[in-house]
């Protein structure tokens, strides 16, 4: 019962670290996708990411920033690549 407790606590801690990037995660996916869905999808990729990192957690926070900052940008464009390809399958479908 004791293991299941911290590890509770822990998932509470790093969801807590999360939450204090969400709105600059945001930020920063729109920013790039100037999409809100794209942008949200961004930001839930990254952090899924972030959470298998437990490295992220124990950084001092403008490393975090700068780590999460680095991912939103690799999903970023991962996500506006696999929009633009099903932009493209859609429209040869069309014709």
């Amino acid at each position: 019962m004791q293991v299941m407790t911290e590890k509770r606590q822990e998932l509470r801690r790093r969801a807590d670290v999360l939450k204090q990037y969400e709105v600059y995660g945001y930020q920063v996916a729109y920013y790039l996708l100037d999409n809100e869905t794209l942008a949200a999808e961004a930001v839930s990729q990254a952090f899924i990411e972030l959470l298998r990192d437990g490295r992220f957690f124990d950084q001092p926070n403008p490393l975090q920033k700068q780590q999460l900052k680095q991912i939103l940008m690799k999903q970023s464009v991962t996500i506006k690549i696999a929009a633009m390809q099903e932009a493209v399958s859609k429209g040869h479908e069309a014709t």
